[in-house]
């Protein structure tokens, strides 16, 4: 019983305790120290704002930099000349022509085959 007593007592001194943690110190207005932490807390805000605003000009500007550099060490395209292609052999094209149109017979051949 004892035992049971003070486990119930350790209980509530620990729940009177996060209660506690909660109220405003002693000694000070209540609304006081609230408004004193909504300041403190829109200031770091403030201040964290800023840093994300300054991190992103930097970044801003590095990257406008890096760009240009980039642009500056691009090599010029080179120009297209369009070659002429030189006048073949005819004896040679005429040979090419025949063996390209066997082949292709050659397929229509088989492929107009009869099934087996």
């Amino acid at each position: 019983m004892r035992t049971l007593t003070g486990l119930i007592l350790i209980g509530l001194l620990t729940a009177s305790g996060a209660a506690h943690a909660q109220i405003a110190p002693y000694g000070t207005d209540p609304h006081r120290y609230q408004v004193e932490r909504h300041q403190a807390r829109m200031e770091s805000l403030r201040l964290q704002a800023e840093a994300r605003a300054d991190t992103a000009r930097r970044l801003d500007t590095e990257t406008r930099l890096t760009l240009r550099d980039l642009e500056a060490a691009r090599q010029p395209p080179t120009p297209y000349v369009e070659q002429a292609v030189p006048p073949g052999d005819p004896a040679v094209t005429t040979e090419r022509h025949r063996r390209t149109r066997e082949a292709v017979t050659q397929i229509d051949d088989w492929l107009e085959r009869a099934p087996d």
